[in-house]
């Protein structure tokens, strides 16, 4: 008899969460022509299962794409693997020929393509054998759903899609449409790359399998270029080259103008209409004189690219600015998306929209609110094999100081660490970094 706690029964459609034990998953290499390597994930997620080992296995291959052979599994272990894809900036692609019940895993992905019905979700329950009596159980539940929207929230995928799974029943599973995956943000916006030449085989023409690292063909007509680094560092690059563009853009205007005169080619489709380089330039030193002190920087979890030739990259960026001539501020957040040249490393293309203005803003609290966060990873990530820790901490102490371009400290001389607090600055306010 399962318990009759009817909110776990409508916990997480892809993943189980008790039931009938599995081996743990392992890894096997898709071959391919250079660029077209993947990495399969077989198996459901066990407490046993260890992600590093996908991150040794993914530095030693270095594949185009991951692609998952799994039932689901263990929710929380399915959302680490998860966040270890999103700090390796991997893709992820699934075919139909491959079952995939671990949209947790998947939507880890930086650029994450789906073949209509390749992704199954369906309600599942806790069995007797939890060994929990319902007043744990729900506070299990509760701590466990805030866990999934948060990840889901994190990995930029609608936490919406929750609603879904309470009118499939456990025994049964449903196969999502291409809409519905990109209703929920499941797969990455229609503007990004479409799947690259790394995707997988139809079903007809199922990759071949092997246990061994493919070998790179030696042809002597084949460029550098091509083979000069793997399609994952110049996603890699792409991401940096976005949190670079928003951080330069926060220093004083002629270091901020002078970075953007090198970084725009020379004719660009700036928001649909291609425009002469001086345009951009003019536009953005007309920003800067009427809000000479600004800070930028990208929503972490926002940022998603893709590179296949050129790289395609889009997220959120949060903004304060303030002028203290006439007292003005500004703040919010607002959707970019750029296509960056990696042969010029110029941006070719820009559109962008606000999203969110906030209304009589004196403090940047959005910026504020991403350094707490990433200072919460630094400080107290469980994160054992230091990936995401390590970003993190890099992230926060590059917020530190732009956030002290508008005259916003972090604690004071005679204060603890633990009593510091991000205020406006006085004469006894420690400068970030000091």
């Amino acid at each position: 008899m399962r318990k009759s706690l009817s909110f776990i029964s409508t916990l997480l459609a892809f993943v189980v969460l008790a039931g009938e034990g599995h081996a743990a998953i392992s890894y096997q290499r898709l071959d391919g022509a250079p660029g077209e390597r993947g990495l399969a994930i077989k198996g459901a997620f066990e407490i046993s299962d260890d992600p590093k080992m996908l991150v040794d296995e993914y530095t030693q291959f270095q594949p185009a794409y991951i692609t998952f052979d799994s039932p689901g599994g263990n929710v929380i272990v399915a959302i680490e693997f998860g966040r270890i894809i999103r700090a390796l900036n991997a893709r992820t692609i699934q075919i139909r020929a491959m079952e995939c019940a671990s949209a947790c895993a998947f939507a880890g992905g930086v650029h994450r393509f789906a073949e209509p019905g390749s992704i199954g979700v369906h309600r599942v329950s806790l069995s007797d054998d939890a060994g929990m009596d319902n007043k744990t159980a729900v506070s299990s539940v509760q701590s466990l759903t805030g866990e999934i929207i948060g990840y889901l929230t994190d990995m930029g995928v609608s936490p919406n899609l929750l609603q879904l799974s309470l009118s499939i029943d456990s025994d049964d599973i449903r196969y999502l449409t291409s809409p519905e995956m990109r209703d929920w943000n499941i797969i990455t916006p229609e503007n990004m790359p479409s799947p690259p030449a790394s995707a997988p085989p139809p079903p007809e023409a199922a990759p071949e399998l092997s246990a061994t690292p493919a070998v790179m063909p030696s042809d002597p007509n084949a460029s550098e270029e091509a083979t000069a680094s793997a399609p994952g560092d110049l996603t890699t690059e792409a991401l940096d080259f976005a949190n670079r563009y928003n951080d330069e853009w926060s220093k004083d205007s002629a270091s901020a103008l002078a970075f953007m005169k090198s970084v725009y080619a020379d004719q660009v489709s700036f928001f649909g209409t291609l425009v002469d380089k001086d345009v951009i330039l003019k536009d953005k030193a007309a920003f800067a004189q009427r809000w000479p002190e600004r800070i930028y920087s990208v929503k972490p979890g926002s940022l998603t690219a893709g590179c296949a030739g050129k790289c395609e990259m889009s997220g959120i960026v949060e903004w304060f600015a303030q002028n203290r001539d006439t007292g003005r501020t500004s703040s919010g957040m607002a959707e970019f998306s750029f296509v960056w040249s990696t042969a010029s490393l110029q941006i070719e293309s820009e559109i962008g929209k606000v999203i969110a203005t906030d209304k009589g803003a004196k403090a940047p609290d959005r910026l504020i609110h991403q350094w707490i966060g990433l200072d919460d990873i630094c400080r107290g990530s469980t994160d054992r094999y230091g990936i995401e820790t390590e970003r993190a901490c890099k992230r926060r102490d590059q917020i530190g100081p732009l956030l002290n371009r508008v005259d916003w400290c972090y604690g004071h001389e005679d204060e603890a660490g633990m009593d510091m607090q991000w205020h406006k600055c006085d004469a006894n306010s420690r400068r970030y970094g000091d």
